[in-house]
């Protein structure tokens, strides 16, 4: 009776320790399926600190390809105005920061620079490099650099690359300095930390 019983209750031990690698198993393929269809459709899965204003919408016929978190800063230098030669003005003369794939700033995926240029450096799109220009900006929080939509430049990006529009949205910091724009700091750079996500669009 005694091993009837052990032997039912190995066997029912080693039932429930199957049941329970299949069931782990199954949890790790949901979730790498999971996050494969994410990162394949950004679309339903964009994150956003708050809607995205109708004058920065992306025209009809684009569709989303990949959303990146930017961590770095917004480069400024001091200038003389060309229209007053007594007034000094800290003007913005490029990004420079890294966009990753997640929110925590995990795996990067995009390099960010003057032009602004954003160069691939995983995937895809690996080597390529969009540049584009301002449309439009929208100043969403009085504490940050605004929001933007911006359309590639075919002529100065990499031949066939498929980005047509990129807008950079939820900023944080990256404000020109507010003290220093007299005469004695002509010519200074200084660079302010920041971070934003930015859309990257392709055609529908």
């Amino acid at each position: 009776m005694k091993k009837t019983i052990s032997k039912n209750i190995a066997g029912l031990m080693l039932i429930a320790t199957f049941t329970l690698v299949v069931t782990s198993c199954r949890k790790e393929q949901n979730i790498s399926l999971k996050n494969s269809a994410s990162d394949d459709n950004a679309v339903t899965n964009v994150s956003t600190c708050a809607p995205i204003p109708d004058s920065l919408q992306v025209p009809a016929g684009n569709k989303l390809l990949l959303q990146a978190f930017a961590k770095g800063v917004q480069i400024y230098q001091l200038k003389r105005s060309t229209t007053d030669p007594n007034v000094f003005l800290w003007v913005n003369i490029a990004p420079s920061a890294t966009l990753y794939a997640k929110p925590d700033f995990v795996n990067p995926l995009i390099n960010h620079f003057a032009g602004p240029t954003w160069e691939f450096i995983k995937g895809a799109q690996k080597g390529e490099k969009v540049v584009a220009t301002k449309v439009r900006g929208s100043t969403q929080d009085a504490t940050a650099i605004p929001w933007l939509l911006l359309k590639a430049v075919d002529s100065l990006s990499t031949p066939d690359i498929k980005v047509t529009f990129i807008q950079r949205i939820c900023t944080k910091g990256g404000l020109a300095p507010s003290t220093g724009a007299d005469e004695a700091h002509l010519g200074q750079i200084d660079s302010i930390p920041y971070m934003a996500s930015y859309l990257f669009y392709v055609k529908d």
